[in-house]
């Protein structure tokens, strides 16, 4: 066949979308092995399913871009490619190199049995043929026919049918093609090496995020190294701008969740993540879990793509949106979420020295300093030291902890003897830090070592910005240093108590504390964590968003003395580490590796497990009233009780 003459320079551009192979068939083996050594992609640290998702969401915007053109001419025209045998695969040789095997097992097994890409068994993504025929239902263009238009071409080997698909491109003057779907090695870069071929004279391209592969790395060879011969490889953000725009398709995307939720007990919610980190990951599973949450059922949580914002130069951080920068139900930027998942003014809790001024009265004796001072002069500080030289002959005993203020976990806290030596330790002039003195006679394990009782709250503001409620969970957890304490050892093993070890609640036995009573442990640590609470949304610190409900969970810590009728409030922990097995979340600390560990060991047994804490959570913070209908006899729901409801400050706007 020649190739048709280059079209005019002044020809107008008219695009084609082809879609290759979205078919059941094809779609569950996407990503699910490496090509390397045939093992499950799983063990390398991908998700199969979750990559298939994210492909698929990728596949599906592709096409509601091309079809939302604000001039309606402007539309791409849509082309399916798939493949489809007839029964029996009549005329497809069994040793084919790709397809001979359905020929092999077909004559074992039958039509019945197999029939994989056979007539009257296959047909295109049933999702994606939905959206182009919700597109064209009940509309008209003025010469009579559908807005989109689109045609389905299907083959019976590896090639596609070159005449067919050059009569589409011909009889509609494309000018620009776009190629998404899968195989990356198989029916995508075929499809582009045709137009290569026969179509010189086409702008041909694909979009990385919409193209799939059975491995991620012979998808990654494909993308860097084969497809670049023929084609340009463009972002899913690319594509949408050059096709419809950011705005029109954001539009879209809300006209397309409007027309599912008119569908009878179904809504449709969108999620981003922008990767600005938190628990953002964890609450999604949950989200997308109909298992996890049952009061879910009717909503559906689809994955909605982003765009680069911003990039902040002075911590050289990429920050991401929503594409098309709208706002979604549910992702990590506040400012694109309809609900929150951080609180406005978190960090006067977070940042260890503004924690300092609302909660003094509770905490060990506290300094706040600026790193790279050669004295205390000027500054408050220990009453035994002499300011101007830092030391006196009796020097304020410890051990003493310094602390960057606006860091979390041991690596941020370095032990000293005497607080003469904090200073040196204090050496960033760029950083503030937090000196602490230890709690005097403190509360110790049965054998010995120094322990902290770590508690989870759950603080939510409504929608009217002045509507607070705080929950603490029930069940707390000892966290336990490794090795016997003395004031002497200022070792981290001996000092530092930062890894979960045993979970406490009403009734279980608390033998390592000598049987104190959790009661009033508990009653203790609420009062303090209810009490710096309301200061800080009294004091406007805590904020309301107008119009949008936010919430966060976080973690506090208290050390108790030795008579177990005081407890110290250590510090306030955002975004705390929480494990859930079944969440297939990054292992990110040494803890969370040991706590993976224990539970491939003994399952649901163990004790640190925070699936149905998280799970509560969510049925709290989106499902309200599907929870409370559930036949609780107070707000408390799972181990979250409610403590205290606040009204804030209203905000300005």
């Amino acid at each position: 066949m020649d190739p048709p003459p280059p079209p005019s320079l002044s020809r107008p551009i008219k695009r084609a979308l082809i879609i290759c192979d979205m078919q059941p068939d094809c779609i569950p083996s996407l990503f699910a092995k490496s090509n390397k050594d045939e093992s499950s992609s799983t063990q390398l640290g991908i998700d199969p399913v979750a990559r298939r998702e994210a492909f698929i969401n990728a596949v599906q915007y592709a096409l509601i871009s091309s079809i939302s053109n604000p001039m309606e001419r402007d539309n791409a025209f849509i082309i399916f490619n798939g493949l489809k045998f007839p029964s029996g695969y009549e005329g497809l040789d069994p040793e084919h190199p790709l397809y001979g095997s359905l020929v092999r097992f077909n004559k074992l097994l039958g039509d019945e049995k197999a029939h994989w890409f056979m007539d009257g068994y296959t047909s295109i993504d049933s999702t994606l043929m939905d959206i182009l025929n919700d597109k064209n239902e009940g509309v008209v263009n003025e010469s009579g026919a559908s807005p989109v238009q689109h045609a389905v071409i299907w083959r019976q080997g590896h090639i596609p049918a070159v005449s067919t698909l050059s009569e589409h491109l011909s009889k509609n003057a494309i000018t620009d093609v776009t190629v998404v779907g899968a195989k990356a090695s198989q029916a995508v870069q075929a499809t582009i090496q045709i137009l290569a071929e026969y179509h010189p004279g086409i702008d041909v391209s694909v979009v990385k995020e919409a193209i799939a592969d059975d491995s991620e790395e012979r998808l990654n060879s494909m993308v860097q190294h084969l497809l670049p011969l023929y084609s340009r490889v463009a972002s899913l953000e690319e594509y949408v701008e050059a096709t419809c725009g950011l705005e029109h398709f954001a539009q879209a995307m809300e006209r397309n969740a409007n027309e599912i939720a008119m569908v009878p007990k179904k809504r449709v919610c969108y999620y981003v993540n922008c990767e600005r980190g938190g628990h953002f990951s964890i609450y999604i599973h949950h989200l997308t879990n109909r298992k996890s949450t049952p009061m879910a059922e009717g909503t559906y949580w689809v994955s909605h793509p982003k765009q680069k914002w911003y990039e902040d130069i002075f911590c050289a951080k990429q920050f991401h949106c929503p594409l098309g920068k709208g706002v979604v139900d549910f992702c990590d930027e506040p400012a694109f979420s309809k609900v929150s998942m951080f609180l406005k003014g978190r960090d006067c809790l977070d940042d260890k020295g503004k924690l300092l001024a609302l909660a003094k009265d509770f905490m060990p004796e506290t300094y706040i300093i600026e790193g790279g001072r050669e004295c205390w002069d000027g500054i408050d500080c220990p009453p035994e030291l002499n300011k101007s030289s830092g030391a006196s002959s009796c020097d304020a005993t410890g051990p003493w902890f310094v602390k960057e203020t606006n860091k979390n976990g041991g690596r941020a806290i370095t032990v000293c003897r005497h607080a003469s030596e904090c200073l040196a330790l204090a050496n960033n002039p760029q950083e503030t830090y937090v000196i602490q003195r230890h709690v005097l006679n403190p509360s110790m394990l049965t054998d010995g070592r120094k322990w902290h009782l770590k508690m989870y709250n759950l603080l939510i503001c409504e929608e009217d910005g002045v509507s607070w409620t705080l929950r603490c969970n029930k069940e707390a957890f000892l966290c336990a240093a490794s090795t016997l304490w003395s004031a002497e050892n200022t070792s981290a093993e001996a000092q530092l108590t930062i890894r979960r070890t045993k979970r406490f609640r009403d009734g279980a036995s608390m033998s390592e504390l000598g049987n104190a009573d959790y009661s009033d442990m508990f009653r203790q640590c609420t009062e303090i964590v209810s009490t710096v609470v309301q200061r800080a949304i009294e004091g406007n610190g805590l904020q309301g968003r107008p119009g949008k409900k936010q919430f966060e969970m976080f973690s506090t810590d208290f050390v108790f003395d030795a008579t177990m009728n005081k407890a110290n409030l250590i510090e306030f922990n955002f975004s705390p580490v929480v494990y859930d097995p079944l969440a297939k979340q990054e292992l990110t600390t040494i803890g969370m590796k040991e706590y993976q560990r224990l539970y491939e060991l003994h399952g649901d047994k163990v004790e640190i497990n925070d699936h149905n804490m998280i799970k509560d959570v969510i049925s709290i913070v989106f499902f309200p009233k599907e929870t409370m209908r559930k036949g609780c006899e107070s707000d408390d729901v799972g181990s979250w009780n409610v403590i205290q409801s606040f009204t804030g400050i209203a905000p300005s706007s």
